[in-house]
């Protein structure tokens, strides 16, 4: 017998639940989630602590994709435990989306391979620390625009007023304010009374509640509310939580919306489309010209501060000025003289001199760099590209303390850059031949693939592309170590 069909046989706790997987099963955790192997946990126990704290579960959920997203969101304002036929309600509403019906599986089982649900189709649990970090509350909304439920926002309403709305909606009193909330909560559940009491509603009343439907949820009333909001308070579709604030109830929303718990449930990635095609040999010549800018580029920079470039600021990185002058000295705009001296960083080709007078210079890696054949400079430099996690491109912005972001200075750093360079590389690498995407497809690809995201990375060392589109040992980046490229990228470096 299933676990569906026998609650007893279901697994109590997310330990249990691992305890229960094969070795393939934990292996593919470990891969999706790297964090929980860091230090070797003892025993599953521990793993499944592990897995259930509140920074682990945070990056898990940074790394899922649109629709697996939406489906936990829609897990953590669902019953604890939940059906799968319920959480398929919420995902594809009452009328039913195909697409939604055929992704569901698969988002689904990618939550539980990464131990953020537990349980069979019949008990589905989503780990207590996503479910606190999804559900919606007043100090953090909820992605899906929803709030609390009857029974949550009606606890603080007196035992009288309950029984009050309950006889305004037309329900027999009760003897206590908890089954009052449940006749209310069963009211709002059935569609067809639900139609019924709304069929009475003053239109003006119906527009209050459409413009909370999909969120925020909450609303502002004074101590007189006018007759629109008063007929929804009087029978419970708007209920206080608050002094002079209102919400509208879980139930009532996901009851106007259909049963959708998002306005818009995205089960197929967005295609990267091409927006221009090229020849490959133009493309491959104006790959190979940008190689050569990349290394004369470079080197010219290293040659300006070989014997002691600009001083380091006390806090670490380039002052405004400092970047303004190499901006000017390698004639190109300060984002990407930003870029350029970020890389050649990232490179090991500069670095603080460590004097007292701490200023930045060429490190012996340059010299040494300089004597090799220009394919094998320009791998080291794309090789360094890829792997880096700093982000030149937020350069110059402010950080949470309003401290203006400066090149090789602290701040910079994002754990998910190289996983996006090699992402977009791999979309690129996706498209015909010559093919030049549409840069708005490609963000909303991205967007899909990691909607949490807010890291921006810069953009990467010349001969790469060529017209908009990448070159053929771009597209082998991806799947290739920096030695298997090195071929290519010497003939690219050659024929510049």
């Amino acid at each position: 017998m299933s676990t569906e069909e026998n609650p007893a046989a279901a697994p109590r706790s997310l330990a249990e639940a691992l305890r229960g997987r094969d070795d393939v099963s934990l292996a593919a955790l470990l891969r999706s989630r790297p964090d929980l192997i860091t230090p070797v946990p003892t025993d599953l126990t521990q793993l499944a602590t592990r897995a259930g704290t509140r920074a682990s579960v945070v990056r898990a959920l940074e790394r899922l994709d649109r629709f697996t997203l939406q489906t936990a969101q829609a897990l953590a304002i669902a019953s604890e435990p939940a059906t799968y036929d319920e959480l398929l309600g919420l995902m594809a509403g009452d009328d039913g989306d195909p697409a939604v019906s055929a992704a569901l599986p698969h988002a689904l089982g990618t939550l539980r391979e990464q131990a953020l649900v537990w349980g069979g189709d019949g008990r589905l649990r989503l780990v207590r620390t996503a479910r606190e970090l999804l559900a919606p509350s007043p100090q953090h909304p909820s992605p899906t625009g929803l709030g609390p439920t009857v029974r949550e926002a009606g606890a603080g309403i007196s035992p009288g007023r309950i029984q009050e709305i309950l006889a305004t909606a037309g329900l027999p009193s009760t003897h206590d304010s908890v089954s009052a909330l449940d006749a209310l909560t069963g009211l709002f559940d059935d569609p067809e009374r639900m139609s019924a009491l709304l069929d009475q509603a003053p239109s003006e009343s119906v527009e209050v509640l459409e413009r909370l439907v999909w969120g925020p949820p909450y609303g502002q009333v004074t101590a007189d509310p006018a007759p629109r909001l008063r007929w929804l308070l009087d029978r419970g579709l708007l209920l206080p939580t608050a002094p002079g604030t209102v919400v509208l109830p879980r139930e009532v929303a996901l009851r106007l919306r259909a049963g959708r718990a998002h306005r818009t449930t995205e089960p197929v990635p967005p295609p990267v489309e091409a927006a221009a095609a090229h020849r490959p040999q133009m493309v491959d010549a104006t790959a190979a010209g940008q190689a050569y800018t990349a290394l004369a580029t470079v080197e010219e920079l290293l040659k300006d501060w070989h014997e002691g470039g600009p001083g380091v600021l006390r806090a670490g990185g380039l002052s405004v000025r400092d970047l303004k002058r190499t901006a000017v000295a390698l004639d190109v705009p300060e984002p990407v003289a930003a870029f350029w001296v970020e890389l050649a960083y990232a490179a090991g080709l500069l670095a603080s001199d460590g004097e007292a007078d701490e200023r930045y210079a060429a490190t012996p890696a340059y010299d040494e760099w300089l004597e090799r054949p220009a394919g094998e400079r320009w791998a080291r430099l794309a090789t360094a590209w890829l792997a880096a996690t700093r982000t030149p491109g937020l350069v110059g912005e402010r950080d949470a303390k309003d401290r203006t972001l400066s090149a090789l200075g602290p701040g910079l750093d994002r754990s998910s850059a190289p996983e996006v360079r090699h992402r977009v590389l791999a979309l690129l690498a996706g498209l015909p031949e010559g093919a030049a995407p549409d840069t708005g497809s490609l963000l909303a690809r991205l967007r899909w693939e990691r909607p949490p995201r807010a890291d921006r990375t810069g953009g990467g060392p010349g001969g790469g592309h060529g017209g908009g589109t990448s070159s053929p040992y771009a597209r082998r980046t991806p799947a290739h170590s920096a030695e298997q490229a090195r071929g290519a990228a010497a003939r690219a470096g050659g024929s510049g």
